[in-house]
């Protein structure tokens, strides 16, 4: 019996794969990854779901769902990759000359500039926004524990996550324009411990 149901799972998260995948596709593409880097990031967001053993009886609404999922699955890996960048930069950075004077201090200025509108849009907010947005990226917990400690429920937190980050993204473009929202979700957390 149960290997039927697992056969059942595998027939559903295939035909998810399937209907998904280009739409997946757009999203990775939309926060600036190459199209081969997406595709295994696709199968390994597949991969992972089939591992997690989820009965895709219990998921109401797939769609929904699984951008969630893998929207979140895009954050994370921008995350990692980030750091990993960092690690190689200060690495390769030791080898080379020392970079100018001037230079650093452009970027330094550039780097306060976004900083600053960051920390600028994110005030605007509304305060149920920033308080959605604090627990989910800077806390990191989870929606759910979002909504027991906040009374909300998870649909309120997630609608909040989302406007939150709408808004972040519509006053960021006035200022940079083409910033990636796992840049910006980034960012913010480096803005949220600066206070």
């Amino acid at each position: 019996m149960d290997a039927v149901l697992n056969v059942n799972i595998s027939q559903q998260f295939h035909q998810w794969y399937e209907t998904f995948r280009y739409t997946f596709m757009n999203m990775g593409s939309r926060f600036g990854y190459q199209q081969d880097e997406i595709k295994d990031i696709i199968d390994q967001f597949f991969l992972d779901l089939l591992e997690k053993k989820i009965n895709p009886a219990s998921i109401q609404n797939p769609q929904a769902y699984l951008s969630t999922a893998f929207r979140r699955k895009l954050i994370d890996h921008h995350r990692k990759h980030s750091k990993v960048q960092l690690l190689t930069v200060r690495t390769d950075d030791e080898c080379r000359a020392q970079v100018s004077i001037q230079d650093t201090i452009e970027q330094m200025e550039a780097n306060i500039e976004l900083i600053n509108a960051i920390r600028k849009a994110y005030k605007k907010l509304p305060a149920r926004c920033r308080k959605v947005i604090n627990l989910k990226y800077y806390q990191n917990l989870t929606t759910e524990k979002i909504a027991l400690q906040t009374g909300l429920s998870k649909r309120s937190v997630y609608n909040n996550l989302f406007e939150g980050i709408k808004l972040l993204r519509e006053e960021m473009n006035h200022v940079s324009p083409g910033i990636h929202i796992a840049a910006l979700l980034s960012s913010l957390t480096f803005v949220m411990l600066l206070g």
